[in-house]
């Protein structure tokens, strides 16, 4: 059910009411700012309306990522905050759902090409089962993309490995 868009006062409100309690030690209003940030960037409803990214809300991310590029080890902090936080992209993350679907096809096309190397008797090999997939020539990508792929979904879809390798 889609619901109207957040009056933006209210959505500012908000933030300042979260940031202002988690600037205070509180664990819990830090995460309800975390969760209201990351409402707002995918403008996803809440029960209160559909979340936006406010002017707000666009100074606040601003002010973050200037706080955390001047932090000591500037790039490994800003680099675990963020994903942390979920501020950028990470891998695994696709733009559509069709990009998803599309490799989740390759990845399960090459684990079953795993499956079938371990019931004949010989351990599972990625490169051999990418390379067999790859000549199919279903997909039209070469055997080390489609290796990306695997590696890349496996890493993502929690217990792919694990189930992939029969």
């Amino acid at each position: 059910m889609t619901h109207k868009r957040m009056d933006e006062s209210t959505i500012n409100a908000s933030l300042d009411a979260y940031l202002h309690g988690a600037q205070g030690g509180d664990v819990y209003q830090a995460q309800r700012l975390h969760e209201m940030l990351d409402f707002m960037l995918t403008e996803r409803d809440s029960p209160d309306g559909q979340m936006w990214l406010t002017e707000h809300g666009k100074m606040l991310l601003a002010d973050m990522h200037r706080q955390l590029s001047h932090c000591e080890g500037s790039d490994r902090l800003s680099e675990t905050v963020l994903d942390a936080v979920q501020l950028k992209p990470r891998t695994g993350h696709w733009q559509d759902m069709c990009g998803f679907v599309r490799d989740l096809r390759i990845a399960l096309t090459v684990a079953n090409e795993l499956c079938e190397q371990r019931d004949a008797g010989v351990t599972p090999d990625l490169a051999q089962a990418a390379k067999a997939v790859a000549d199919r020539g279903e997909f039209g990508l070469n055997s080390s993309r489609i290796s990306e792929v695997y590696d890349e979904i496996a890493s993502t879809v929690g217990g792919f490995k694990e189930i992939s390798r029969c």
